[in-house]
């Protein structure tokens, strides 16, 4: 199963992988909440933005101001469903799992915004929710963490 990971630059940093945390996926919930004619790549972006959404929770002065998605494939047999819309349970993740990691743009107007937002500001929160992730190969990890 693809699984959503919300993380932060810091958890990118780290030669075991990631560790165990909520994630997102596409969940019966989530397919019912979309629709019936929803395609299946439609239901992974809704889970990757709604991971996004759980990265904000993350961010700090000391993780910095930078939303990260983690993109990865568990088996389903590790994946526990959970209560909320698409929120799954995943056992710690091993870089080898990973997919793609999906990460704000490094520049200081959005970091601003970030920060922002993760204070709770409304308006800032909707539009961070406007901000799409850039997407990296799993193969640019080291390079993302060297660059911020």
């Amino acid at each position: 199963m693809r699984v959503y990971l919300g993380a932060t630059l810091g958890d990118l940093d780290s030669d075991d992988g990631l560790s165990a945390r909520p994630a997102r996926a596409v969940t019966a919930s989530l397919q019912q909440a979309l629709g019936a004619d929803t395609d299946e790549e439609m239901a992974e972006y809704a889970a990757l933005v709604l991971a996004a959404e759980d990265s904000l929770g993350l961010l700090g002065p000391e993780s910095g101001w930078c939303r990260v998605v983690v993109a990865a494939d568990v088996a389903d047999a590790e994946v526990t469903p959970g209560e909320q819309l698409a929120r799954v349970h995943v056992p710690a993740s091993a870089w080898e799992d990973v997919v793609s990691f999906h990460v704000d743009a490094d520049n200081p107007s959005m970091h601003a915004l970030l920060e922002r937002a993760a204070a709770g500001e409304a308006d800032a929160i909707s539009a961070v929710g406007e901000e799409d992730l850039l997407w990296y190969d799993v193969t640019e990890r080291s390079l993302l963490v060297s660059q911020r």
